[in-house]
């Protein structure tokens, strides 16, 4: 039951942070700013760090799981429905808190994609699990641009701003790792480390190329990655569903 109270709690500071993730993600900084105590590549560094950690103890806990409890696949699905809605609802409402008309259009793109890549996929989560991969490795690399950009025009602001995005962090590592972790202990390291790289690259862009995205390409952006989040934890829910119906089937076949 840990891994469930786990991932309420993170659903829960998931939601109630997503105003200050608004702000994380918001564009248009001009000023350049003063010396920070803590330096860019410091900060940028711990909250990997950070992120990557829990992502490998989540892989470890999965695959311990896997290895002790035939039931693994329900309990996982469960976790990784509410983690993806959550991701999902917040990556949503950061883009319509922008621009809402486009932010309707980009998700139901972003659904739409999802939904066609849903069956096929090397983890027994299917389509779900590389379509969360994909949304989640774009709206890293998006975050590690405008972290950047927010932290040249103030040091205090993109530090208070990274401090959210990694609290937003952890949660799409666990929901990545538990995706991948029933196909193999390196795939799941690899999905895990994949993402936070993605990150990095795009704070080494955001540092040298500031103001490079335009809010309405971050809403695109965000608005997409949020559809394709909640119709992938839809599409999870719904295979719990018909796992469980198939649990408690009684057997068709007449006993010898």
């Amino acid at each position: 039951m840990r891994p469930i109270r786990t991932t309420g709690a993170i659903a829960l500071v998931g939601l109630s942070v997503w105003p200050a993730v608004v702000r994380a993600h918001e564009t248009g900084a001009t000023a350049q700013s003063p010396d920070s105590a803590v330096p860019f590549v410091v900060a940028i560094g711990v909250s990997t760090f950070l992120s990557v950690a829990v992502g490998l103890g989540a892989v470890r806990h999965y695959r311990t799981k896997l290895a002790t409890d035939l039931v693994h696949g329900s309990t996982t699905r469960i976790e990784m429905t509410v983690l993806l809605f959550v991701l999902g609802l917040v990556a949503l409402l950061s883009a319509a808190a922008q621009q809402p008309a486009a932010a309707v259009g980009a998700a139901i793109l972003g659904g739409t994609l999802a939904w066609i890549a849903r069956a096929g996929g090397v983890s027994p989560h299917d389509g779900c699990a590389d379509a969360a991969f994909g949304a989640i490795l774009l709206h890293r690399i998006v975050e590690g641009i405008l972290v950047a950009g927010v932290y040249a025009a103030s040091a205090a602001l993109g530090l208070l701003g990274l401090v959210f995005l990694t609290v937003h962090a952890v949660g799409e590592t666990v929901a990545i790792g538990g995706l991948y972790a029933p196909v193999g202990r390196g795939w799941g390291i690899a999905s895990v480390v994949t993402i936070h790289l993605g990150f990095l690259v795009g704070a080494f862009v955001g540092y040298h190329a500031t103001g490079i995205l335009s809010t309405p390409i971050v809403t695109v952006f965000l608005a997409a990655v949020g559809g394709v989040l909640l119709v992938t934890g839809a599409t999870e829910f719904a295979s719990t569903i018909r796992r469980r119906r198939l649990e408690v089937a009684p057997d068709p076949r007449p006993e010898p």
